[in-house]
């Protein structure tokens, strides 16, 4: 199994030759906002020779069936029952150990992006139920950055699967909305797998169902206050080669969002001030896990 842990930005150092054998391209680094977020970066090595195979010649597909099921009867909401998930740990399990051993290089590649969305969310849930004692996923050391999972024969992290493939590769801004940090904040975990054939409906839904929601856009006096996720990841909204995008930030949210936040953005001219709300990362539990399962 190949591993690759990825270095978030502007933290560790570059990696020596004792490191993990598929090293992170080290591209300049693009933070998002000022923030310090984990840059877009993609990965080397032998998982980017697969992950390119899928976007040139791949055209294969992924049944998600099985995290489906798991989804529709353990999701409230947009938030989780985790009890649920604990009950069906073998059905996750088996689930996962299809990922495990995934093709991606023979993916078409919205079956490989559906996949890696799904893996993410996933291995979230997993991480949750096996420290079921935890208020927030950050009680979890290492959670993003040092925990590894199998998918398609390489061992990833979750910031792997989001910052080194997800986003450079796709470079689609609604993976924000699709992909799950067990947070109130998060965008909320949808009741169903995504499927490659139909993704980008799939995608659209999402977008619009965070942006039309007040909890994370909406209107005060002459601002727009706006989901943390701006501040983060505010590039992948706005950059050359990123689909869909906008010229600026208010502009891609005004195209999802109410009539009222849409109305601000025309009458500021596309650029009305921001402000963030404030992130939060209790856990997003319909029904929390028990510790004593």
């Amino acid at each position: 199994m190949h591993r690759l842990k990825p270095l978030p930005a502007a933290r560790r150092p570059r990696p020596t030759p004792a490191a993990p054998l598929l090293v992170l391209a080290l591209a300049p680094l693009l933070l998002a906002a000022s923030c310090g977020a984990p840059a877009s970066r993609p990965a080397r090595g032998p998982i980017a020779e697969q992950i390119a195979a899928s976007l040139e010649a791949g055209s294969s597909s992924f049944d998600h069936g099985g995290w489906d099921r798991l989804l529709a009867d353990g999701t409230r909401g947009g938030l989780v029952d985790y009890v649920h998930f604990q009950e069906h740990r073998a059905d996750l399990d088996a689930y996962l150990g299809r990922v495990a051993e995934a093709d991606l290089a023979s993916l078409a590649p919205k079956h490989l992006e559906a996949l890696l969305m799904n893996a993410y969310n996933a291995y979230t849930i997993l991480s949750i139920l096996e420290r079921p004692e935890v208020e927030s996923i950050r009680e979890i050391d290492g959670v993003w950055t040092e925990a590894t999972h199998p998918v398609g024969g390489f061992d990833l992290t979750l910031d792997a699967m989001e910052h080194n493939l997800l986003r450079p590769y796709f470079k689609d801004p609604r993976i924000h909305f699709a992909v799950n940090c067990a947070s109130f904040s998060c965008a909320p975990l949808p009741p169903w797998a995504f499927d490659g054939d139909r993704l980008d409906e799939q995608l659209e839904e999402r977008t619009r169902a965070f942006l039309s929601d007040p909890d994370h856009v909406r209107v005060e006096g002459d601002r727009l206050v706006v989901s943390r996720y701006f501040d983060w990841y505010g590039d992948d909204f706005v950059a050359q080669g990123w689909e869909p995008r906008a010229a600026t930030i208010a502009l891609f949210i005004a195209d999802y969002a109410s009539a009222g936040v849409a109305e601000l953005v025309r009458l500021k001219g596309g650029s009305p001030k921001l402000e963030f709300f404030d992130y939060d990362w209790s856990l997003n539990a319909a029904v929390r896990p028990d510790p004593a399962h």
